[in-house]
Formats: C-alpha cells, structure tokens, sequence
C-alpha cells in the first residue's frame, strides 16, 4: 500500500514537471520587470490636425533683406539707367511718396522728374556705392554719370558732363517700394551744366505750381465722378 502511493507521487510530481516545461516554451507578449509589474511598450502620440502648423490663407511671408535690396537695386538699373520705366509698377507701390527738399511728390512727379534727367542726359548711368538694410528701409548711396546733350527739367544742352553724388532711403511694404526720401545737390547739376542755381529754382516753381494745378484738377474731376455715381 506504502509502495502504492509512493508512485502516485512520483507520476503526478511528472506531469507538474512537464506542465511548467511545456508552459516556459510558451513566448510571452510582455515582459516583468524585477516587482513583478507588467511593463508595456510606449505607444506614439497621435498628432492632430490643429497641433499642426498651417499657413493662413492669403498670409503673406515678408520679403528677405536680399529680396529688399534687389527691387531698389532695379530702380537705378533698369529705370534711371536703362529707362525701362514699364517695370514701375513691378517696382512701387500705386500711392508710393517721393520727398526731396521739403517736397512731397506723388510716384507719377517722381517718375517725370526722373525721365527729364534721362532726357537731359541720355546716357545717364547711376551706380550704387553701398547698401544697407534695416527692417523695412533700404539705405543707398549713390553716383550719378552722364553728358547733358538734351534738354530736360530746365536744363538745355550744354555737352558738358555731369557727376553727382547722393542718398536715397526707400520704405518696402510685401517686396514694393512705398515711400522715398531723396537727397542730392540739385544746384551743382545746374552749375556743372552751366546754368544759373536761380533759374532752376524758378524751373521747380514753375513745377510745382503745374503739379499742384494738376492735383486740383485730377482731385475735383474725381469728386465730380463720385458724385455722378452716387446720383445715379
């Protein structure tokens, strides 16, 4: 009877035996670390479509100081030394201001002035000397060749040459230039082309007076216009 119990012992010791083999060579899913906890492996965090960055529709990206530099770089190549003037609205803004001796001009006086020098000098070249640029300024320093064998800005033809030196500081809104303060020795022009400072002052009166005429005219006949349409 002892003998007989004895070896149930043995056969079930056997088969504990061969469950917890059969049960190590199982793979598990999961590992425990040394406190017996289950650790799980990090899942990645699903990013939403409003933690993500998008442009605003219409948002528009400031210009560069290279990209600044380059549309004023433009004015003293392709419009005052080439005189290729169908690029100004490629270059300012509609209501650009150009000021020079107290004055305030509109971007069509600016432009006038600036094809009467080409036209007293045809073979105008402005250089740029130096460049520099904060924010939204561009600051220039400037040089100015050419031989007076037309007539222009109240200047006749002398055949003399011309140098000058200046500045100009220019104001960029979204790549465009939208205002301008110019400064140069308008009386040496004269002087070197042998007319008197004092006629040229008279020639600038003379200018404004037309301009500021022109303004009347231009800012009344708009007026009417918006009162017709709002009649009708």
């Amino acid at each position: 009877m002892q003998l007989h119990r004895i070896i149930s012992l043995i056969g079930i010791a056997c088969v504990a035996w061969a469950l917890v083999a059969e049960a190590q060579k199982k793979p598990t899913t999961s590992s425990q670390n040394t406190a017996g906890q289950v650790q799980v492996a990090p899942q990645k965090k699903a990013v939403t479509p409003a933690q993500t960055r998008v442009p605003l529709p219409g948002q528009l990206q400031p210009a560069s100081d290279e990209q600044n530099k380059a549309v004023v770089r433009r004015v003293f190549d392709d419009l005052f030394t080439r005189g290729r003037y169908e690029f100004i609205n490629d270059i300012y803004t509609k209501d650009c201001a150009v000021h020079f001796r107290g004055r305030n001009n509109r971007l069509e006086e600016a432009v006038a002035e600036g094809k009467g020098w080409r036209s007293a000098a045809p073979d105008l070249v402005m250089k740029v000397d130096n460049m520099m640029v904060q924010r939204d300024f561009v600051m220039v320093n400037w040089t100015a060749l050419g031989t007076n064998t037309g007539k222009g800005n109240g200047v006749p033809a002398s055949g003399k040459r011309i140098l000058i030196h200046g500045n100009s500081k220019f104001r960029l809104v979204n790549g465009k230039i939208a205002e301008v303060w110019n400064e140069y020795d308008r009386d040496e022009i004269f002087r070197q082309v042998g007319v008197s400072p004092k006629l040229g002052h008279l020639y600038d009166m003379s200018q404004d007076y037309w301009s500021a005429l022109n303004r009347i005219v231009s800012d009344t006949g708009l007026a009417v216009l918006q009162f017709s349409l709002i009649k009708l």
